[in-house]
């Protein structure tokens, strides 16, 4: 969370980058002269209630009530902080990995609802299942509409009211995937058509009154996965003002850049890696050259090459249960913590590479190398399984997770990149 240039005139004011304890300057900071800016708004909003509880019982130890109740709140403050793509380092990593643990045994009806919606009861729950499967739902019905009923949901609602309104935001989501995916081909054109995918171009600004703006800053990771540069997407409404979403590059702070971008803009506010702005129909033009002029001196020729991160080379006969299973203590994995990442040669393609899920985008492999046999899945990925039709050996780069079904736990690799010849 960025720091408001001016602060508001208030009784108080709670940010993660100020605490207790006022400077000379009258500016209040940070108690223990730390860096809490990283700090998620799920995570302030649990801390403020964690003070407001201590208040109330007139102690720092906290009665027996309220100690279960920010205990089961730490499940929201997990989801807000693994949605929030905040780094999970620090107190952002203590709330999401405690929060994790507590989720699967939540007694909020409306979690217990969102969980089953997204058929993972009795799943062992992590940052993925978080940030791809729970989160979306929650963020569907504000995305589409409004987030009234997501909030009725996780907080007073009762159980039969929980699992409809579960249901329906399942619905909402899967809506908000095909809108997703028609405006993110919409955008890669564009930016084709614009020019802005060419090498000099290292920052991309679009703009439509087609587009929906609730969904127009998932867009904006896809552009940023296919270009590999920042990218901003801006949704016009009927009134002449734009709605903007931004995501980043890691080395490029895209909150900085609007800031040195911000004679063009009527409001902004983010971190680092994503961001939102307010911008007249009349000034998109002017923003964008000055972005692009802005990131020209600040994006370097490396940080435009694909590359991928590989931790370790391996066999499919090294990555065994236990050795997975030490791997996985190392998570919550996500922003500021990545998943371990290996890269395994000459790997056998058993049978027929497969589409599947609800939209057929994933790609299921079954790969097999001195007697080991795995299986991979390649989310997003749904392309590949026609691309190796034929392909027998294969190199492939990703994680090793532990998946559980029918009782049976076994290592499976999640794909993050294939060559062959």
């Amino acid at each position: 969370m960025a720091m408001p240039a001016v602060l508001p005139a208030a009784c108080e004011i709670v940010h993660p980058a100020i605490g207790v304890g006022q400077g000379a300057d009258g500016i209040t900071g940070p108690k223990d002269g730390g860096n809490h800016s990283a700090v998620s708004g799920a995570g302030v909003a649990f801390k403020l209630a964690w003070q407001i509880a201590r208040e109330i019982c007139g102690s720092n130890r906290v009665d027996q009530a309220m100690r279960d109740f920010l205990l089961d709140a730490t499940c929201l403050a997990a989801l807000g902080t693994i949605a929030d793509v905040v780094p999970l380092v620090g107190e952002n990593r203590v709330l999401a990995t405690f929060g994790l643990r507590a989720l699967p045994k939540t007694r909020r009806a409306g979690l217990r609802a969102l969980i089953d919606s997204a058929g993972l009861a009795g799943e062992k729950l992590d940052a993925f299942h978080v940030g791809f499967m729970l989160a979306p739902r929650i963020n569907a019905c504000g995305r589409m509409g409004h987030a009234a009923l997501a909030v009725e949901m996780l907080t007073d609602a009762p159980e039969d009211r929980c699992i409809k309104i579960a249901e329906y935001l399942a619905q909402q989501n899967a809506a908000r995937q095909k809108v997703e995916r028609e405006i993110a081909q919409q955008a890669i054109e564009m930016a084709v058509n614009m020019g802005m995918d060419a090498p000099a171009v290292r920052a991309i600004v679009l703009a439509s009154d087609q587009w929906h703006g609730g969904v127009i800053g998932i867009v904006a990771s896809r552009l940023v996965e296919r270009f590999g540069k920042p990218a901003m997407l801006i949704a016009i409404n009927g009134d002449g003002c734009g709605q903007g979403s931004g995501r980043s590059i890691a080395g490029f702070d895209i909150e900085q850049a609007l800031s040195a971008c911000s004679e063009h803009l009527q409001a902004h506010g983010g971190h680092a890696m994503a961001c939102g702005l307010r911008i007249a129909a009349g000034k998109i033009d002017a923003f964008r050259g000055a972005m692009v002029e802005y990131a020209a001196t600040r994006v370097s020729d490396e940080q435009l090459s694909p590359h991928l991160r590989i931790d370790a080379h391996a066999t499919l006969g090294a990555l065994d249960g236990n050795l997975v299973g030490h791997l996985q203590r190392m998570a919550p994995f996500g922003q500021g913590n990545p998943p371990p990442m290996v890269a395994i040669r000459d790997c056998q393609l058993l049978g027929q590479p497969r589409r599947i899920g609800k939209t057929s985008q994933t790609a299921s492999l079954l790969l097999r190398q001195n007697g080991v046999s795995m299986r991979a899945v390649g989310f997003g990925m749904g392309d590949l399984a026609d691309a190796l039709v034929g392909v027998n050996r294969i190199d492939v780069a990703g994680e090793p997770t532990l998946n559980t079904f029918n009782g049976n736990t076994s290592v499976e690799l999640r794909l993050k990149d294939v060559k062959w010849e």
